[in-house]
Protein backbone atom coordinates (compact mmCIF):
# COMPACT_ATOMS: atom_id res chain seq x y z
CA UNK A 1 0.00 0.00 0.00
CA UNK A 2 1.26 3.77 -0.90
CA UNK A 3 1.79 6.13 1.36
CA UNK A 4 0.02 9.45 -0.32
CA UNK A 5 0.78 13.24 1.23
CA UNK A 6 -1.24 16.39 0.10
CA UNK A 7 -0.22 19.90 1.41
CA UNK A 8 -0.36 23.76 0.14
CA UNK A 9 0.81 26.87 1.33
CA UNK A 10 0.73 30.60 -0.13
CA UNK A 11 3.41 32.37 -1.11
CA UNK A 12 2.18 36.23 -2.79
CA UNK A 13 -0.14 35.41 -5.13
CA UNK A 14 1.02 31.73 -5.27
CA UNK A 15 -0.45 28.85 -3.78
CA UNK A 16 2.25 26.01 -3.28
CA UNK A 17 0.44 22.73 -3.79
CA UNK A 18 2.93 19.29 -3.18
CA UNK A 19 2.07 15.73 -3.33
CA UNK A 20 4.49 13.57 -1.85
CA UNK A 21 3.98 9.44 -3.25
CA UNK A 22 5.72 6.86 -1.52
CA UNK A 23 5.33 3.74 -2.67
CA UNK A 24 7.50 1.07 -0.38
CA UNK A 25 9.31 -2.31 -2.30
CA UNK A 26 8.50 -0.63 -5.13
CA UNK A 27 11.13 -2.62 -6.62
CA UNK A 28 9.17 -5.85 -6.25
CA UNK A 29 7.00 -4.12 -8.72
CA UNK A 30 9.80 -4.20 -11.16
CA UNK A 31 9.18 -8.19 -11.26
CA UNK A 32 5.21 -7.70 -11.75
CA UNK A 33 3.14 -7.88 -14.35
CA UNK A 34 1.57 -4.54 -12.96
CA UNK A 35 1.53 -1.86 -16.21
CA UNK A 36 -0.07 1.13 -13.96
CA UNK A 37 -0.16 2.22 -11.06
CA UNK A 38 -2.16 5.41 -9.79
CA UNK A 39 -2.37 7.60 -6.50
CA UNK A 40 -6.23 7.28 -6.19
CA UNK A 41 -6.60 3.72 -6.13
CA UNK A 42 -3.75 3.32 -3.24
CA UNK A 43 -5.76 5.29 -1.41
CA UNK A 44 -9.27 4.14 -1.78
CA UNK A 45 -10.32 3.82 1.47
CA UNK A 46 -9.93 7.46 2.50
CA UNK A 47 -12.82 9.58 1.84
CA UNK A 48 -11.57 13.29 0.19
CA UNK A 49 -13.80 16.31 0.47
CA UNK A 50 -12.75 17.26 -2.97
CA UNK A 51 -10.88 15.94 -5.98
CA UNK A 52 -7.38 15.73 -5.79
CA UNK A 53 -4.82 15.60 -8.35
CA UNK A 54 -3.37 12.36 -9.16
CA UNK A 55 -0.45 10.79 -10.67
CA UNK A 56 -0.03 7.87 -12.24
CA UNK A 57 3.22 5.21 -13.08
CA UNK A 58 2.75 3.63 -16.13
CA UNK A 59 5.64 0.73 -16.84
CA UNK A 60 7.27 0.42 -20.31
CA UNK A 61 10.29 -2.04 -21.47
CA UNK A 62 11.57 -4.98 -20.65
CA UNK A 63 11.27 -6.33 -17.01
CA UNK A 64 9.30 -2.66 -16.18
CA UNK A 65 12.92 -1.16 -16.03
CA UNK A 66 10.96 2.33 -17.64
CA UNK A 67 8.06 4.27 -16.17
CA UNK A 68 6.89 7.11 -17.44
CA UNK A 69 4.52 9.55 -14.47
CA UNK A 70 1.69 11.48 -15.50
CA UNK A 71 -0.39 13.67 -13.44
CA UNK A 72 -4.15 14.89 -13.60
CA UNK A 73 -6.02 17.72 -12.36
CA UNK A 74 -9.58 17.40 -11.37
CA UNK A 75 -10.18 21.07 -12.53
CA UNK A 76 -8.75 23.12 -15.80
CA UNK A 77 -5.70 25.32 -14.49
CA UNK A 78 -3.17 27.52 -15.18
CA UNK A 79 0.05 26.06 -13.47
CA UNK A 80 3.67 25.48 -13.15
CA UNK A 81 4.81 21.79 -11.91
CA UNK A 82 8.37 20.41 -10.35
CA UNK A 83 8.73 16.57 -9.88
CA UNK A 84 11.50 15.33 -7.93
CA UNK A 85 12.68 12.06 -6.57
CA UNK A 86 13.55 12.03 -2.95
CA UNK A 87 17.05 10.01 -1.98
CA UNK A 88 17.33 10.76 1.29
CA UNK A 89 15.59 12.14 3.90
CA UNK A 90 17.33 15.75 3.08
CA UNK A 91 18.53 15.21 -0.55
CA UNK A 92 16.30 15.15 -3.39
CA UNK A 93 17.15 14.86 -7.47
CA UNK A 94 15.15 17.30 -9.61
CA UNK A 95 13.61 15.43 -12.75
CA UNK A 96 11.92 17.76 -14.75
CA UNK A 97 10.42 21.34 -14.20
CA UNK A 98 7.48 22.26 -16.78
CA UNK A 99 6.99 26.11 -16.92
CA UNK A 100 3.40 27.74 -16.62
CA UNK A 101 1.07 26.11 -19.23
CA UNK A 102 -2.88 25.71 -19.13
CA UNK A 103 -3.88 22.31 -18.10
CA UNK A 104 -7.47 20.66 -19.30
CA UNK A 105 -9.64 18.84 -16.54
CA UNK A 106 -9.41 15.50 -16.14
CA UNK A 107 -6.94 14.74 -18.64
CA UNK A 108 -3.56 12.78 -18.07
CA UNK A 109 -0.51 14.80 -18.42
CA UNK A 110 2.69 13.57 -19.51
CA UNK A 111 5.97 14.27 -17.34
CA UNK A 112 8.75 12.43 -17.58
CA UNK A 113 10.17 8.92 -18.18
CA UNK A 114 12.81 7.84 -15.74
CA UNK A 115 14.99 4.61 -15.79
CA UNK A 116 15.35 2.36 -13.05
CA UNK A 117 19.28 3.24 -13.82
CA UNK A 118 20.62 6.46 -14.41
CA UNK A 119 22.14 6.63 -17.63
CA UNK A 120 24.57 9.42 -16.67
CA UNK A 121 26.23 8.23 -13.78
CA UNK A 122 25.64 4.27 -14.26
CA UNK A 123 23.86 4.33 -11.08
CA UNK A 124 20.44 3.33 -9.57
CA UNK A 125 19.32 6.41 -7.95
CA UNK A 126 15.41 6.44 -8.33
CA UNK A 127 15.20 4.44 -5.31
CA UNK A 128 15.60 5.01 -1.17
CA UNK A 129 17.94 2.65 0.42
CA UNK A 130 14.68 0.25 1.59
CA UNK A 131 13.74 -0.02 -2.23
CA UNK A 132 11.04 2.59 -1.93
CA UNK A 133 9.99 5.39 -4.49
CA UNK A 134 9.27 8.11 -3.36
CA UNK A 135 8.25 11.03 -5.39
CA UNK A 136 7.72 14.98 -4.25
CA UNK A 137 5.57 16.67 -7.06
CA UNK A 138 4.87 20.46 -6.80
CA UNK A 139 2.63 22.20 -8.94
CA UNK A 140 1.83 26.65 -8.30
CA UNK A 141 -1.37 27.76 -9.39
CA UNK A 142 -1.34 31.56 -10.32
CA UNK A 143 -4.27 32.92 -8.11
CA UNK A 144 -5.83 29.00 -7.40
CA UNK A 145 -8.21 30.25 -10.38
CA UNK A 146 -10.08 27.86 -12.40
CA UNK A 147 -8.83 29.13 -15.72
CA UNK A 148 -11.49 28.68 -18.69
CA UNK A 149 -9.37 27.59 -21.64
CA UNK A 150 -10.60 29.46 -24.24
CA UNK A 151 -9.63 32.40 -22.31
CA UNK A 152 -5.94 32.21 -22.14
CA UNK A 153 -4.40 34.84 -24.37
CA UNK A 154 -2.00 32.28 -25.60
CA UNK A 155 -4.83 29.84 -26.69
CA UNK A 156 -6.34 32.86 -28.10
CA UNK A 157 -3.58 34.07 -29.87
CA UNK A 158 -2.68 30.13 -31.16
CA UNK A 159 -6.37 30.20 -32.38
CA UNK A 160 -5.84 33.60 -34.19
CA UNK A 161 -2.85 32.44 -35.79
CA UNK A 162 -4.57 29.50 -36.67
CA UNK A 163 -7.06 31.61 -38.92
CA UNK A 164 -5.17 33.61 -40.02
CA UNK A 165 -2.99 30.45 -42.27
CA UNK A 166 -6.21 29.39 -43.19
CA UNK A 167 -7.92 32.46 -44.67
CA UNK A 168 -4.31 33.65 -45.68
CA UNK A 169 -5.28 37.74 -45.03
CA UNK A 170 -2.37 39.89 -45.73
CA UNK A 171 -0.37 36.94 -46.96
CA UNK A 172 3.06 38.04 -48.28
CA UNK A 173 3.88 35.04 -49.39
CA UNK A 174 3.42 31.81 -51.28
CA UNK A 175 4.92 28.55 -50.04
CA UNK A 176 4.45 25.29 -52.37
CA UNK A 177 4.64 22.06 -51.69
CA UNK A 178 6.55 19.31 -53.74
CA UNK A 179 3.65 18.83 -55.83
CA UNK A 180 2.59 22.07 -56.29
CA UNK A 181 0.14 22.75 -53.59
CA UNK A 182 0.04 26.22 -52.55
CA UNK A 183 -0.05 27.99 -49.25
CA UNK A 184 -0.87 31.94 -48.55
CA UNK A 185 1.73 32.76 -45.46
CA UNK A 186 3.64 35.65 -44.18
CA UNK A 187 6.99 36.72 -44.48
CA UNK A 188 7.28 37.84 -40.31
CA UNK A 189 5.90 34.65 -39.05
CA UNK A 190 7.75 32.31 -41.18
CA UNK A 191 10.91 34.63 -40.11
CA UNK A 192 10.16 34.63 -36.27
CA UNK A 193 9.77 30.71 -35.83
CA UNK A 194 12.50 29.62 -38.19
CA UNK A 195 15.97 30.53 -38.90
CA UNK A 196 16.42 28.87 -42.35
CA UNK A 197 12.99 30.38 -43.24
CA UNK A 198 14.62 33.43 -42.49
CA UNK A 199 17.47 33.09 -44.72
CA UNK A 200 15.52 32.55 -47.64
CA UNK A 201 13.78 36.43 -47.22
CA UNK A 202 17.13 38.22 -45.50
CA UNK A 203 19.30 38.17 -48.36
CA UNK A 204 18.90 39.25 -52.37
CA UNK A 205 17.51 35.62 -53.50
CA UNK A 206 15.25 34.54 -55.63
CA UNK A 207 12.36 34.35 -52.98
CA UNK A 208 12.27 38.19 -52.54
CA UNK A 209 11.52 38.67 -56.05
CA UNK A 210 9.27 36.20 -56.71
CA UNK A 211 7.59 36.15 -53.32
CA UNK A 212 7.34 32.15 -53.84
CA UNK A 213 8.82 29.91 -51.84
CA UNK A 214 9.59 26.19 -52.93
CA UNK A 215 9.25 23.25 -50.41
CA UNK A 216 10.52 19.79 -50.42
CA UNK A 217 8.19 18.46 -48.42
CA UNK A 218 4.43 17.29 -49.77
CA UNK A 219 1.40 19.14 -49.01
CA UNK A 220 -0.08 17.22 -45.96
CA UNK A 221 3.31 17.54 -44.38
CA UNK A 222 4.15 21.22 -45.21
CA UNK A 223 0.71 22.06 -44.12
CA UNK A 224 1.20 20.23 -40.45
CA UNK A 225 4.56 22.14 -40.70
CA UNK A 226 2.94 25.30 -41.06
CA UNK A 227 -0.11 24.07 -38.40
CA UNK A 228 3.35 24.18 -35.74
CA UNK A 229 4.84 27.20 -36.70
CA UNK A 230 1.64 29.45 -36.79
CA UNK A 231 0.25 27.78 -33.46
CA UNK A 232 2.94 26.14 -31.77
CA UNK A 233 0.63 22.65 -31.96
CA UNK A 234 1.23 19.66 -34.16
CA UNK A 235 -2.26 17.56 -33.87
CA UNK A 236 -0.89 15.02 -36.39
CA UNK A 237 2.45 14.34 -34.58
CA UNK A 238 1.89 10.99 -33.40
CA UNK A 239 0.54 9.43 -36.75
CA UNK A 240 3.42 10.74 -38.67
CA UNK A 241 6.24 11.37 -36.37
CA UNK A 242 8.96 9.98 -38.59
CA UNK A 243 8.63 12.02 -41.52
CA UNK A 244 7.57 15.19 -39.15
CA UNK A 245 10.77 14.59 -37.37
CA UNK A 246 12.95 15.39 -41.05
CA UNK A 247 10.81 18.74 -41.83
CA UNK A 248 11.19 19.78 -38.26
CA UNK A 249 15.27 18.83 -38.36
CA UNK A 250 15.55 20.81 -41.98
CA UNK A 251 13.40 23.81 -41.17
CA UNK A 252 15.38 23.71 -37.63
CA UNK A 253 12.20 23.76 -35.79
CA UNK A 254 13.34 22.33 -32.42
CA UNK A 255 10.51 22.16 -30.30
CA UNK A 256 8.46 20.12 -32.99
CA UNK A 257 11.89 17.86 -33.35
CA UNK A 258 11.49 17.26 -29.41
CA UNK A 259 7.55 16.54 -30.16
CA UNK A 260 8.40 14.17 -32.64
CA UNK A 261 10.97 12.47 -30.72
CA UNK A 262 8.81 11.89 -28.22
CA UNK A 263 6.54 10.42 -29.95
CA UNK A 264 8.48 8.10 -31.73
CA UNK A 265 10.23 7.20 -28.50
CA UNK A 266 6.61 6.17 -27.66
CA UNK A 267 6.13 3.90 -30.46
CA UNK A 268 9.50 2.38 -29.94
CA UNK A 269 9.67 -1.59 -29.90
CA UNK A 270 11.76 -4.50 -30.82
CA UNK A 271 10.80 -4.31 -34.42
CA UNK A 272 11.81 -0.78 -35.10
CA UNK A 273 14.66 -0.01 -32.94
CA UNK A 274 16.82 0.06 -35.41
CA UNK A 275 14.93 1.80 -37.97
CA UNK A 276 14.09 4.49 -35.06
CA UNK A 277 17.98 4.60 -34.41
CA UNK A 278 18.79 5.15 -38.07
CA UNK A 279 16.49 8.10 -38.33
CA UNK A 280 17.62 9.62 -35.30
CA UNK A 281 21.30 9.73 -36.48
CA UNK A 282 19.88 10.88 -39.96
CA UNK A 283 18.50 13.84 -37.80
CA UNK A 284 20.36 14.82 -34.92
CA UNK A 285 17.47 13.66 -32.95
CA UNK A 286 20.06 12.94 -30.00
CA UNK A 287 17.48 12.53 -27.34
CA UNK A 288 16.21 9.82 -29.36
CA UNK A 289 19.16 8.38 -30.03
CA UNK A 290 20.04 7.70 -26.36
CA UNK A 291 16.68 6.58 -25.23
CA UNK A 292 16.79 3.71 -28.30
CA UNK A 293 20.46 2.88 -27.56
CA UNK A 294 19.32 2.22 -23.37
CA UNK A 295 16.14 0.65 -24.70
CA UNK A 296 18.66 -1.73 -27.14
CA UNK A 297 21.36 -2.34 -24.00
CA UNK A 298 18.15 -2.89 -21.33
CA UNK A 299 17.75 -6.28 -22.58
CA UNK A 300 16.46 -6.07 -26.03
CA UNK A 301 19.91 -6.76 -28.10
CA UNK A 302 19.09 -10.41 -28.28
CA UNK A 303 15.80 -10.28 -29.45
CA UNK A 304 16.84 -7.15 -32.41
CA UNK A 305 18.94 -8.79 -33.98
CA UNK A 306 16.64 -11.39 -35.33
CA UNK A 307 14.13 -8.55 -36.83
CA UNK A 308 14.40 -7.50 -40.31
CA UNK A 309 15.45 -4.17 -39.72
CA UNK A 310 18.80 -5.74 -37.97
CA UNK A 311 19.10 -7.87 -41.27
CA UNK A 312 19.28 -4.94 -43.74
CA UNK A 313 21.67 -2.72 -41.39
CA UNK A 314 24.50 -1.91 -43.85
CA UNK A 315 26.47 0.47 -41.63
CA UNK A 316 29.13 -0.53 -40.16
CA UNK A 317 29.57 2.80 -37.72
CA UNK A 318 25.67 2.25 -36.65
CA UNK A 319 26.56 -1.80 -35.79
CA UNK A 320 29.87 -0.40 -33.82
CA UNK A 321 27.83 2.78 -31.78
CA UNK A 322 25.34 -0.30 -30.84
CA UNK A 323 28.20 -2.71 -29.99
CA UNK A 324 30.18 0.26 -27.90
CA UNK A 325 27.12 1.51 -26.06
CA UNK A 326 26.43 -1.86 -24.66
CA UNK A 327 30.17 -3.28 -23.81
CA UNK A 328 31.42 0.01 -22.33
CA UNK A 329 28.19 0.35 -19.92
CA UNK A 330 28.67 -2.97 -18.91
CA UNK A 331 32.27 -2.94 -18.61
CA UNK A 332 31.91 0.60 -16.65
CA UNK A 333 29.40 -1.52 -14.37
CA UNK A 334 32.03 -4.57 -13.68
CA UNK A 335 34.34 -1.97 -12.45
CA UNK A 336 32.32 -0.48 -9.98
Amino acid sequence: MSCINYSSRTEGQRKINTIIWSIPHFINLLDKTTREFRTESSDSKVELKEPKFQLKIQFLGRDNNLIEIYYLSPSPVFLKCILTVCLKRYEERSVIEKDYNTVQANKWQYLTTLYKRDIINERDIILLSDGTLRLKFQFMITNDIKVDRTHIPAAQLSNDFENLLENGLFSDVIMKSVEGVEFKVHKAVLASRSTVLKAHFEHNTIECHTNVLESPLDSDVLREVLTFIYTDKAPSVDENPERLLAAADYYQLSRLKSLCEEALHKKLTVENAIETLQLAGLHSASTLEQLTLEFIKDGQAKLIIKTEGWAKVKSVDLIKKIYEYIVNDDVDTDIK
